[in-house]
């Protein structure tokens, strides 16, 4: 996203802008530590002007606390939780990579397509990650069914 300037967020430094959704933007960012202590992050915050809708802000709370309890491979991990500046916020994993919109994308650009072996490898991975959060149990042992309700090309990412 042009012409964004790193700013300061409590202890955080926002880097870069990396979109915009529906409810809420996502930065590159890095936490700002004691003797030079630096970790790049990713934050997610609640959209300024919807940071008073309530059932929005519930929603994304309890996004936070699920996501937090999630520990795979497949999927990213969640730091921190906090509000700041009216608006709330969660920090997680940064990850280097490219989402599937944007691998697919470059793929067709080439004419090349992603081959069936990957693909089904892809679809393994996701899948994993996916029966993980829906078998995962909450600490007294009930399951917790979680549902990803937004499995898109966008949303898949892949790292490197």
């Amino acid at each position: 996203m042009p012409n964004f300037q790193p700013t300061r967020f409590g202890k955080y430094l926002l880097l870069e802008k990396l979109a915009t959704g529906g409810m809420a933007q996502l930065y590159r960012a890095k936490i700002i530590g004691v003797e030079g202590f630096e970790k790049f992050i990713a934050i997610k915050q609640i959209l300024p002007h919807l940071a008073h809708e309530e059932e929005l802000i519930t929603s994304f709370i309890d996004e936070a606390k699920l996501a937090a309890l999630l520990n795979h491979q497949n999927v990213v991990q969640i730091y921190d939780f906090g509000s700041m500046e009216n608006s709330y916020f969660i920090t997680m994993e940064f990850l280097y990579g490219k989402d599937l919109r944007a691998v697919n994308a470059k793929a067709k650009e080439k004419g090349t397509p992603v081959s069936l072996e990957n693909a089904l490898y892809l679809i393994s991975k996701v899948c994993a990650g996916l029966d993980y959060a829906h078998k995962l149990k909450d600490f007294q042992g009930k399951s917790l069914h979680i549902i990803h309700r937004d499995i898109s090309p966008q949303n898949v990412f892949l790292t490197y």
